[in-house]
């Protein structure tokens, strides 16, 4: 085993410390290019928050583009995950960068269609400690339980099928959000969250719409 570092070499290459500036430069730039804008910073914390919120909302209602099966067309629901969220978005311009910052992971977007009787056993999960940003949804606890959950306004149809976007993080089991769900139909696709969120907030700004997020009661306890 050779350590490389200071220790092995600590002469720097000219030619490799240019390049290296070079592309520094380059890469600061980009991460500095503003695509958005908001009034006042968006927060993210549990069970639901401004920032939470937008990001399942934009992910509900643009992300259907993206897959190539017309059966996710008119989604129900969408799932992200706290630890997914790094941190807030800060008021006034937003760039590149804040989108790195807040979403650093490489996750893709993934469509699911399932029975309502297992989209009523991945929800039932949730408590005030235990749950996850959704859009769709909105469900009331009694007892730190779920005692009413609603998708698009209605109770859960056990025998339904219900089209769900989320990230391959989450549909592969991560932060147990999903784990042990059978699929009826899944769908993986190759864009990342982040490039999503990067291509629809320059569409936002493009329309002279600024990002706006509010804390819905879309998580009631009681």
């Amino acid at each position: 085993m050779v350590r490389v570092d200071s220790t092995y070499d600590a002469k720097v290459d000219p030619k490799l410390a240019k390049y290296v500036e070079k592309k520094r430069r380059i890469m600061e730039k980009q991460m500095q290019a503003v695509i958005a804008h908001t009034d006042e910073e968006l927060l993210s914390f549990a069970p639901e928050s401004p920032l939470s919120n937008f990001l399942t909302d934009i992910l509900l209602n643009e992300s259907s583009k993206y897959v190539k099966d017309t059966a996710f067309d008119n989604l129900d629901l969408s799932i992200l995950n706290f630890g997914g969220i790094r941190t807030s978005m800060p008021a006034g311009n937003v760039t590149i960068g804040d989108l790195f910052r807040i979403t650093p992971f490489d996750n893709y977007l993934t469509f699911i269609q399932l029975r309502g009787s297992e989209l009523r056993k991945a929800l039932s999960r949730f408590n005030e400690n235990l749950n996850a940003p959704y859009s769709g949804v909105v469900i009331r606890y009694k007892n730190n339980k779920p005692v009413d959950i609603l998708v698009q306004g209605n109770p859960i149809d056990n025998n339904r099928m219900y089209k769900l976007v989320t990230l391959n993080f989450i549909s592969d089991g991560g932060d147990h959000i999903l784990e042990g769900i059978q699929y009826e139909k899944m769908e993986y696709t190759t864009m990342t969250f982040r490039d999503f969120l990067i291509v629809e907030l320059k569409a936002m700004t493009a329309r002279g719409e600024k990002i706006v997020g509010k804390k819905d009661g879309r998580a009631v306890f009681n």
